[in-house]
């Protein structure tokens, strides 16, 4: 039998391999009952195995927290959406469905499994542990991402867009094959990296916050060659709250990251100028300002989940079958990468499930920023600049969520569920 250290280790291993999973990218993927599924999809039932176990042979309390018992409720109407639509859709449609909800719940389980730990583990060993796996998966993205933009620069040399994928130049995509995800997973983990750079300078140990600066140095030059503007509006939102939460100073420093930004390189002048011309055109103040070819797009992606939304208000069309009704409705083919869900995370959550379901998702974000934005005012310990830097980063990844599906993204989710579960209150 399995001794006590032994177990602990094993969940310590599972959960090193899955926040280094997303390294992988899109290179590997096993299809299974109509399902791609990634290595991290496949280390989240051993992990939850090894944990059940765990908590019967050596600790039988139930710790679910506030942020995990709004999970729970989530978890209850994605549930009950999918059994009312059960006997409306036909049952090859809703068992590929049930396989991508399963999969999608053992996700959000994370939050209490990374909850439960973080209490049992002596002080603050578990989210120290937790954090210096994410800012090493981080740091090999980039490499990865470097070295594919010397020798993979255009996604035509490769014939990728015959895969269905968007043939992307010039740009930073790493194995993630998506500038714009990318974006958003580096302005998300840019939080706590520059947190805690803040958190070793008020303690004036130069040695650290060196090396923190250093690493949110590489992070930035590659959100910046992903000319992502998703990615750079979420990295501005969250240079503004961490400057509101911790460091008036930060807010000089970002705004000359912008101006260096914009002056320094031609493009992302040409895409900015694009954004605002864009913005102009969906907003109706210059009707002579034309939508740029990935904001009409996004437009028409909205425009798809609005008319779900507008058809089944109240449960949705069931989760994970968003991409049957998109191709029932002439809209995008199965072999589209972004068929499975709207460029906007809380459109497709709407769309397929509800009124409830959006509502019960909007609800555990409104408790994690209740329960840790009180624990970050007039306090200067580690902890309070690392929450500062997570509850940042969801800001940024939810503003990036309204322009594309991050907050559902499998890769995406390897980092925030964990996030949320070192949110929670202990």
């Amino acid at each position: 039998m399995l001794k006590v250290t032994s177990l602990k280790n094993c969940l310590y291993l599972l959960f090193s391999l899955l926040i280094l999973a997303p390294v992988t990218g899109e290179l590997w993927h096993l299809s299974f009952v109509g399902l791609g599924f990634l290595p991290s999809d496949l280390l989240i039932p051993p992990l939850f195995v090894v944990w059940v176990i765990d908590k019967i042979r050596n600790d039988r309390k139930l710790r679910l927290g506030k942020i995990g018992k709004m999970i729970i409720v989530f978890l209850f109407t994605l549930t009950l959406t999918y059994l009312i639509n059960l006997y409306r859709f036909p049952v090859k449609e809703m068992i590929v469905a049930f396989s991508a909800l399963g999969r999608f719940g053992m996700y959000l389980i994370l939050t209490i499994i990374t909850f439960d730990l973080i209490n049992r583990s002596k002080g603050d060993r578990f989210r120290i542990f937790l954090v210096e796996g994410m800012i090493a998966s981080m740091l090999i993205i980039c490499i990865l991402g470097f070295l594919q933009l010397i020798y993979f620069p255009s996604f035509y040399d490769l014939g990728m867009q015959l895969q269905g994928w968007d043939p992307h130049i010039g740009r930073l995509l790493s194995t993630w094959f998506d500038p714009n995800f990318i974006g958003g997973f580096l302005a998300f983990l840019l939080g706590p990296v520059i947190a805690l750079g803040l958190y070793f300078r008020h303690k004036r140990n130069n040695k650290w916050f060196l090396i923190f600066s250093a690493i949110a140095l590489v992070a930035l030059i590659a959100l910046y060659l992903t000319y992502s503007r998703s990615g750079y509006l979420a990295l501005i939102i969250v240079l503004g709250l961490l400057a509101l939460f911790k460091s008036r100073k930060l807010l000089i420093a970002g705004l000359l990251i912008v101006v260096m930004a914009f002056v320094l390189s031609p493009r992302v002048q040409e895409r900015s100028v694009e954004a605002l011309d864009s913005g102009k055109a969906l907003l109706r103040l210059d009707s002579q300002k034309p939508l740029d070819p990935t904001a009409e797009l996004r437009v028409w992606s909205w425009r798809f989940a609005w008319e779900m939304i507008e058809e089944n208000p109240w449960t949705g069309v069931g989760y994970s079958r968003y991409v049957y009704e998109i191709n029932k409705r002439g809209h995008g083919l199965l072999s589209d990468h972004a068929a499975g869900g709207s460029d906007s995370s809380l459109l497709t959550i709407w769309a397929t499930s509800g009124i409830f379901g959006i509502l019960s998702y909007l609800s555990i974000g409104f408790v994690a920023a209740a329960i840790s934005i009180k624990r970050l005012w007039k306090r200067n310990d580690l902890r309070s600049y690392l929450d500062s830097g997570f509850v940042a980063g969801f800001g940024g990844i939810m503003a990036h969520s309204f322009f594309v599906n991050s907050l559902l993204f499998a890769l995406m989710m390897v980092f925030l569920l964990p996030a949320l579960g070192m949110l929670d209150e202990r």
